[in-house]
C-alpha cells in the first residue's frame, strides 16, 4: 500500500488515481487554495462570474482524508469570505476589546466549517457516498440552525449558473458540486452528467433576460452613515429630511417609495406627527411609503426590525414587513437581553399594490434560508432594505451586494435595493 507522508492529502478512486491526483497536495496548499477562493469569489461589483469559484470548496474539502484536515480547509475558506466580521463587530460595539471581536469571528467561522468536517466521507468511500455526503454538508449549512449564520454559501453560485430556475437551479447546483467531487472516479456516466448540467447552465444563461422593476417603484439609497442619538436634534433633522425626500418622490409620480432598514431610528421616539403629511399625500395618490424603523413592543422589551407603511398599505405607521433573521449579536440577542425579534419560519412574501414582493432585510441578503418564497416562484419582485454603514467600504459590503444580486437572478425577478452606507 502506498505510504502517504504526514500532513499530505490525496484522494484515490476505485480505478486508480487520475493524473491530477497522483501528486499529493499538502494541507497548507489546500488551505491556501480555499482561502484564495473565499477571497476572490466575493470580490468585484460588475459581474457575478467569480462566484463560479465557489464550486471549488467541496472539491478542496473532500480531498482531505481526515475530518481535522477538512475542517481546516473549510475554515480557511470561511475565514477569508467573512474577513470583515471583526471590523463590523467593532462598529456595533466600540468598547469591545479586539480580542473579543476576533473570537466571535473565529467562532462563526468554526460553526460554518464544522458541517463540512462532519460530512467528510471515509477515504475508501465510493463515488455515490462521497457525492451524497457533499449534499448532506450543503443541507446542513443551509437550513437552521447553521443556515441562520451561513454567510458565503457556495450555493450562491446558482444565481450565476441557472438564472430564473429558482429551486430547480439551486438543486442542480448542489448536484453539480457533488458530481465534481465524485468525478475523481474516471467513469463516463459521471462525466456525462457533469456535461449535461453545464449544458443546461449554458442554455439557461443564453435564454435569460434581465427583468426590470415595475414602473413607479422607487428605492431610495442614502449615504448618511450611522444613526444619530435617538433624542438628538440630528435625529430630528434626519427624519425631517426623510419625509421631504418621500414627498419629492410622491410628487414625481412614485407609487411605492422604499427607504433603507432602520433609517428613521427607533419608535421609542414617536414620529407619527412628522409622517402624517407623507401619509396623506400617499393616500391621495394611491401610493405607499415604506420607512425602516425599530418598532418596539409596548413593554419595550424587544423590537421588530421593520418597514413601516404610510399611505394605502398599513396606513398610519403599521408594520408591513419585518426581518425574519436579524443580524446576530448586533440586533438579535438570542433572548439574553433586549433585541430584535425573529420569525425564522415566516414568509418573505408580502402582497403590495397587486404584486407579490419578496423582502430581504439587510443581513438576510447573505442567507438562503429566508428566501423560500422567492425561490419557490411566488414573487414578482425582490426588495432589499439594508443599512450597511457598519460594512461600508469593506469586503462585507461587496459580499452582501453580490449575494442579493445572485438571489434575485436565481429567482428571475427584478431587484430594488434601498441602501444606506
Amino acid at each position: 500500500m502506498e505510504r502517504i507522508p504526514s500532513g499530505e492529502v490525496i484522494v484515490q478512486g476505485a480505478g486508480g488515481a487520475l493524473p491530477w491526483e497522483r501528486a499529493a497536495l499538502s494541507l497548507p496548499i489546500l488551505c491556501l487554495l480555499a482561502a484564495g477562493t473565499g477571497m476572490v469569489a466575493w470580490t468585484g461589483q460588475q459581474s457575478l462570474a467569480s462566484l463560479a469559484l465557489l464550486l471549488l470548496l467541496p472539491v478542496l474539502v473532500f480531498r482531505a482524508r481526515r475530518r481535522g484536515a477538512a475542517f481546516c480547509i473549510a475554515f480557511a475558506y470561511y475565514g477569508t469570505a467573512t474577513r470583515a466580521v471583526p471590523g463590523i463587530i467593532s462598529y456595533f460595539f466600540p468598547s469591545l476589546p479586539p480580542g473579543a471581536s476576533l473570537s466571535l469571528w473565529a467562532g462563526h467561522t468554526a460553526l460554518l466549517s464544522l458541517p463540512w468536517a462532519l460530512a467528510l466521507a471515509p477515504p475508501a468511500a465510493g463515488a455515490a457516498r462521497r457525492a451524497a455526503m457533499v449534499l448532506v454538508a450543503m443541507v446542513m449549512v443551509t437550513i437552521p440552525p447553521v443556515g441562520l449564520f451561513h454567510w458565503g454559501s457556495p450555493l450562491m453560485v446558482a444565481g450565476l449558473l441557472y438564472p430564473g430556475w429558482q429551486w430547480a437551479g439551486l438543486l442542480l447546483t448542489a448536484l453539480l458540486a457533488a458530481l465534481l467531487v465524485a468525478s475523481q472516479w474516471n467513469t463516463r456516466r459521471i462525466h456525462m452528467a457533469i456535461a449535461c448540467l453545464l449544458a443546461l447552465s449554458a442554455g439557461a444563461n443564453a435564454s435569460y433576460r434581465e427583468p426590470v422593476p415595475p414602473a413607479g417603484w422607487q428605492a431610495v439609497s442614502l449615504n448618511l452613515g450611522k444613526s444619530p442619538e435617538l433624542w438628538s436634534d440630528d435625529m430630528a433633522a434626519r427624519r425631517d429630511m426623510l419625509a421631504d425626500i418621500a414627498m419629492r418622490e410622491l410628487a414625481g409620480g412614485a407609487k411605492v417609495v422604499i427607504f433603507p432598514e432602520s433609517i428613521s431610528g427607533s419608535s421609542r421616539r414617536s414620529q407619527q406627527a412628522l409622517w402624517q403629511r407623507v401619509s396623506e399625500a400617499a393616500r391621495q395618490r394611491g401610493a405607499t411609503v415604506l420607512v425602516g424603523e425599530e418598532s418596539w413592543n409596548p413593554a419595550r422589551t424587544s423590537f421588530h426590525n421593520a418597514l413601516i407603511g404610510y399611505g394605502t398599505a398599513r396606513d398610519g405607521g403599521g408594520v408591513v414587513v419585518s426581518s425574519m433573521v436579524p443580524m446576530p449579536v448586533g440586533d438579535w440577542k438570542f433572548g439574553l437581553e433586549e433585541g430584535a425579534e425573529t420569525n425564522i419560519f415566516g414568509s418573505d412574501l408580502v402582497a403590495l399594490h397587486g404584486l407579490n414582493v419578496a423582502f430581504s432585510m439587510c443581513y438576510e441578503d447573505f442567507l438562503l434560508w429566508p428566501h423560500r418564497g422567492l425561490l419557490a416562484g411566488g414573487a414578482g419582485l425582490m426588495v432589499s432594505a439594508t443599512n450597511q454603514w457598519p460594512s461600508s467600504g469593506t469586503s462585507a459590503e461587496t459580499s452582501q451586494d453580490r449575494s442579493r444580486a445572485a438571489l434575485a437572478r436565481l429567482a428571475g425577478v427584478a431587484l430594488l435595493t434601498a441602501k444606506n452606507r
